[in-house]
C-alpha cells in the first residue's frame, strides 16, 4: 500500500509541476501578447512621426526652392535695375548737354 501511495503522491507531485510549468507558460504568452501589442502601438506611432515628418520636409524642400526663386528673380532684378539707372543717367545728361547747347 505505501508504494501505491509513494506512486500517487509523485504522480500528484508531478501533475502538480506540470500545472505549474503550464500556468508559468500561460502567464508569458499573456505578457508577450500585451508586449507585442504595445510593440505594434510604438510601431504604428513613430510611423506616423515618419510620414509627418516627411512631409513636414518635403515641405521644407518646397519653400526653400521657392525662396532660391525669389531670390534669384531679386538678384536678376537688382542687376536690371542698375542697367536701367545707368541708361537714365546716360539719357540725362544728353538731356543736359542739349539744354546747355
Amino acid at each position: 500500500m505505501d508504494a501505491d501511495l509513494q506512486e500517487e503522491n509523485e504522480l500528484h507531485g508531478g501533475v502538480n509541476r506540470l500545472v505549474a510549468e503550464i500556468d508559468r507558460a500561460v502567464d508569458r504568452i499573456e505578457h508577450l501578447r500585451r508586449e507585442n501589442a504595445d510593440l505594434k502601438q510604438q510601431n504604428q506611432e513613430l510611423r506616423e512621426r515618419v510620414e509627418f515628418q516627411e512631409n513636414t520636409l518635403s515641405e521644407l524642400r518646397a519653400e526653400r526652392d521657392r525662396f532660391q526663386r525669389v531670390c534669384e528673380e531679386n538678384a536678376a532684378l537688382i542687376e536690371n535695375k542698375e542697367e536701367i539707372q545707368q541708361k537714365i543717367e546716360t539719357m540725362l545728361s544728353r538731356l543736359d548737354a542739349v539744354d546747355t547747347e
